[in-house]
């Protein structure tokens, strides 16, 4: 099964015209404080890792300054996510959101089949927005034989 980290997903989304922030990956805090400097205004790490509910964890982190961007950084770096050990960051530059929505292609272990998932309601937590606000996600299997 394919896994796709949230920077990779963006290369997709860039490569096949959407827009997406600005940023760079990061393995050190000194990598970290290199792109913030380079980017030139507020940036959001965030832990690369296949789990949600990042920012719940505090592996996400909003920063104003180089020397912010590097607490965040050895803050985050390290840190164990479910079964993973963060050793890569996503440095992006911090966007004004008006709404966000998530959508993203998973696997349904019982059903053996891609599922597409969306909601109106971004994606921070999306299981837990998937149970108190079912009305927001929506779900549809994918049949691996038709499409």
């Amino acid at each position: 099964m394919a896994r796709l980290h949230e920077h990779l997903s963006k290369a997709l989304l860039k490569e096949h015209g959407l827009t997406i922030p600005k940023g760079e990956l990061a393995y050190s805090p000194a990598d970290a404080r290199r792109i913030s400097i380079k980017l030139d205004r507020p940036v959001v790490v965030k832990a690369q890792a296949w789990v949600t509910g990042r920012a719940g964890m505090g592996a996400i982190k909003f920063c104003n300054s180089p020397g912010e961007v590097v607490r965040a950084a050895e803050a985050i770096l390290g840190m164990t996510l479910g079964s993973f050990v963060v050793d890569t960051l996503l440095i992006e530059e911090k966007l004004d959101i008006k709404r966000e929505f998530y959508g993203g292609v998973i696997i349904d272990d019982m059903a053996q089949a891609p599922v597409v998932v969306f909601s109106s309601s971004g994606g921070t937590g999306i299981e837990e927005t998937a149970a108190s606000l079912p009305e927001a996600v929506s779900r549809h299997q994918v049949d691996i034989r038709t499409g």
